[in-house]
């Protein structure tokens, strides 16, 4: 089962649930619309309602005006009618007035004063006069009011009506019947509000599938951004975010039942010279499959996470050193076999570095950052797995301040350049020197390379570092040539550089503007250069040969090329390492080495350098065995330019080899 496939699990037990975001949206969105309706519905109403009251006033004046219009006298208005006129006047209203639906009648004097009413008992009452000079001014006025009929209070429509009449005008107040307006104001009313609930109800059942699809792709992106922010995209792994926090659960779990729990950081050897030779595109297959293979090695309850390039990044929740050791050993068995990628098998190395809870750190930085000095020891070693020393600890804060020194020290041209003479065995005369780059820092004085180049292999300054040494040799050695003496230069190559199709012409270029011959610049690789890439190596190497440079192969005997890869390649030089020859005058078996590979040598017709020639034994044994050049304490130490330039000003062709 894959890290992507165990990821996921816990979005898909959560899709039953939609997002708070969501719901919290549907719930104001359905409220919303409610209130809006609602707030529509009484807007529709009330207009419905005023549209049935105006109805009813006009009934009212169309009954004032035409009704009782002939009927009435002046007299009516003025005064309380007699009780002989009121009988008129009830037979009058009673005939063609409340049988329109009127409950009430009633006659106004102009100061308010009811000089009749169909309900005797208002008769001699008052109301205000304000409505009454309304009406005589020609407006009629309605208003919902109650009159008691028999027991019980009934709702009516009040309206204030000029009655014109015979010399004269008064006002008439018809009380008529609420129920029949509110019928045909519900009439109305119904139709549009049905129409009204029938859209909602169709925008309802068009938007619970759109915001049913909302749901889903909201809730998809969700787990998406969140199965980013914890997981590596290129190999499904957990993250250094994720990673960061399992270790933090399992030091608290650690701290709270007493057991251990180890971090392990793994870094693959060489992985930019990869990318730069095979593309990335290759170099992120290699990493899926690697990924795939590094997991295949871990149990249920352990944690593989890709924390960046080609770092990666186990945790042993229950863990000691021990198994992580075990566990590491595994891990490099596991990559034994070559990956197939491009069509080409790819062999890899990878440097692990054990960091262990509470021996080694008791809190999330402290192990990450403990493991990776121990990955570092490990991969300077090149020892496979390395456990946290806190003895081999260097990454103080000197240290981390030494890197973002060093790329200005390059630029500000601080390294300076030591070199070491050469001298031939059967003469003594000194020919050659090899550059060696030296750090003389402002403030913290002389710095060894064993302390600044690492630093520069692990930030990509390494190839910087290389231009540099190249272009202040060259320009040395046609210093020297401007002195009148002839001395040729070597330098060291690193991997970048035999990596760089360009090195041939970048030389040239140097060559040609500093005036120094070809032959008088000397290349070192190493046989692991020569190992990372063969087809690019050989290319570079082939174009540097036919320019003319010398080509060397320096610490020879200590890796694992073939002879019969070495007699193809392009080389003039074998230097054999120091090693060897400190020890041939006890060790019978590096004195036979020494002496084989002066002879292999020999026969193919290499020049042979012996490094670490310190005592006057082992220059006669090496000049015995027909060694062409010696280096070491003998002929000199590393010593800046000018101290070599006196050296060789002073010393006769026969100095050295007079010591013999």
């Amino acid at each position: 089962m894959s890290a992507r496939l165990t990821a996921r699990a816990p979005s898909d037990a959560a899709r039953g649930n939609p997002p708070r975001l969501v719901l919290r949206f549907a719930i104001t969105t359905g409220i919303a619309l409610a209130l809006a309706a609602g707030a529509i519905l009484l807007v529709v109403r009330h207009f419905n309602t005023l549209q049935a009251e105006r109805a009813a006033t006009s009934q009212a004046r169309v009954l004032a005006s035409s009704v009782l219009r002939g009927p009435l006298r002046k007299a009516d208005f003025e005064r309380e009618v007699t009780k002989a006129r009121r009988s008129q006047l009830d037979e009058l209203f009673e005939t063609h007035v409340l049988a329109e639906g009127v409950l009430r009648a009633t006659l106004y004097a102009e100061d308010g004063t009811v000089t009749y009413s169909t309900d005797h008992r208002l008769l001699g009452t008052r109301t205000d006069p304000r409505h009454v000079r309304e009406a005589l001014a020609g407006a009629i006025r309605g208003d919902v009011t109650t009159v008691r009929d028999g027991e019980k209070q009934r709702k009516t429509l009040r309206t204030y009506s000029p009655v014109a009449v015979r010399n004269g005008s008064g006002v008439v107040a018809l009380f008529q019947d609420y129920a029949p307006i509110a019928r045909a104001a519900q009439a109305t009313f119904l139709p549009v509000a049905g129409i009204f609930e029938v859209v909602l109800v169709g925008l309802f059942v068009v938007l619970v599938p759109i915001l049913r699809r909302v749901t889903t792709r909201v809730r998809r992106q969700m787990e998406e951004i969140e199965y980013r922010a914890l997981y590596d995209e290129l190999t499904g792994l957990p993250n250094r975010s994720l990673f960061r926090e399992r270790i933090e659960q399992a030091t608290l779990a650690g701290r709270r039942d007493q057991h251990h729990a180890t971090v392990m950081l793994l870094d693959v050897d060489r992985f930019k010279e990869i990318n730069e030779t095979l593309g990335h595109e290759t170099g992120d297959r290699l990493l899926r499959e690697l990924g795939e293979r590094l997991r295949a090695q871990l149990r249920e309850n352990e944690t593989l996470a890709r924390l960046g390039g080609d770092e990666f990044g186990i945790l042993l929740p229950n863990g000691s050193a021990d198994e992580a050791t075990a566990l590491a050993a595994r891990l490099h068995a596991a990559l034994e076999e070559p990956f197939a990628l491009r069509g080409l098998p790819l062999e890899i190395a990878t440097s692990i570095g054990v960091a262990s809870y509470p021996e080694d750190g008791e809190d999330v930085d402290t192990l990450l950052r403990h493991a990776d000095v121990a990955m570092y020891v490990a991969k300077d070693a090149h020892s496979g797995t390395a456990t946290y020393d806190a003895e081999q600890d260097t990454s103080d804060a000197a240290r981390l301040a030494l890197a973002g020194e060093l790329r200005r020290a390059i630029e500000n041209e601080e390294l300076v350049l030591h070199f070491q003479p050469k001298a031939e065995l059967a003469s003594g005369r000194i020919v050659g020197a090899e550059a060696l780059v030296r750090w003389q820092h402002p403030e913290r004085g002389f710095i060894p390379p064993n302390d600044f180049i690492p630093i520069a292999e692990r930030t990509g300054l390494i190839k910087p570092l290389s231009r540099y040494v190249l272009a202040s040799a060259v320009r040395q050695c046609a210093a020297w040539n401007a002195a009148g003496l002839d001395v040729h230069v070597a330098v060291n190559l690193t991997i970048p550089d035999l990596l760089d199709l360009e090195l041939p012409a970048y030389l040239g270029a140097l060559l040609a503007e500093t005036g120094v011959r070809a032959e008088q610049l000397e290349l070192e690789i190493t046989e692991s250069t020569i190992l990372a890439d063969p087809f690019r190596v050989r290319q570079v190497l082939d174009g540097l040969n036919a320019m003319g440079l010398r080509l060397a192969i320096d610490d020879f005997g200590t890796g694992y090329s073939s002879l019969a890869y070495l007699k193809r390649l392009p080389v003039q030089t074998i230097k054999i390492d120091r090693s060897f020859v400190m020890g041939m005058a006890e060790n019978s078996s590096d004195a036979t080495i020494v002496r084989s590979t002066i002879e292999l040598g020999r026969n193919l017709g290499l020049a042979v350098v012996a490094e670490g020639v310190e005592t006057q034994d082992d220059w006669d044994a090496l000049r015995g065995y027909g060694c062409t050049l010696a280096q070491g304490y003998l002929i000199g130490k590393p010593m800046p330019p000018d101290e070599l330039s006196a050296l060789l000003e002073r010393a006769p062709a026969a100095s050295l080899s007079a010591t013999g």
